[in-house]
């Protein structure tokens, strides 16, 4: 195997942030609920920055912006659960993604949720979810790009929703 060395520090960005952004706009992921039960409740936050890495071990990607409410509960508590959103599920994801104030999030949507053997709350009707143990994490940008086995996976047969181009949406 062979290690990639980069040098540090690094240049400037050969693209501005704005044409970035835009043309990420253009990609199309998952929407996911990211939620941690923290020493004083349970925090969550809508995030599409979310992916496999390998299944030997199962790995996954997160990354969360550090001035996110999650942010300091993750890095002290070291675990999170992604909760893949079923395409119906736009208003969780408005609601999560910064419609509600934080601390009102998951008292709106009570009923909706269960508590995992980590601790974790999760999602009752989920497209998929994972229960995550942090092991490695990196502060890139404004993000906190953390990386996490899987403890414990489950799915159903209902299609995600997906974000793209500034709108949820599903496959047709």
């Amino acid at each position: 195997m062979s290690v990639i060395a980069l040098e540090h520090p690094r240049p400037a960005p050969t693209v501005e942030a704005s044409a970035f952004k835009q043309a990420m706009r253009n990609t199309a992921a998952s929407v996911n609920i990211v939620t941690c039960a923290g020493s004083d409740g349970d925090y969550g936050l809508t995030a599409t920055a979310f992916s496999s890495i390998t299944a030997d071990p199962p790995t996954v990607l997160i990354a969360v912006n550090s001035g996110a409410s999650l942010y300091r509960h993750l890095i002290e508590q070291k675990r999170f659960c992604v909760n893949v959103l079923h395409a119906d599920d736009e208003a969780i994801a408005t609601d999560f993604g910064g419609r509600l104030p934080a601390e009102q999030r998951f008292g709106k949507h009570a009923h909706a949720w269960r508590r995992l053997d980590s601790g974790n709350p999760a999602l009752l009707a989920s497209s998929a979810g994972f229960d995550c143990r942090i092991t490695d994490v990196n502060h890139v940008g404004t993000h906190l790009v953390v990386i996490a086995e899987v403890l414990e996976c489950w799915h159903s047969e209902q299609a995600p929703l997906l974000y793209s181009s500034g709108r949820y949406g599903r496959f047709s």
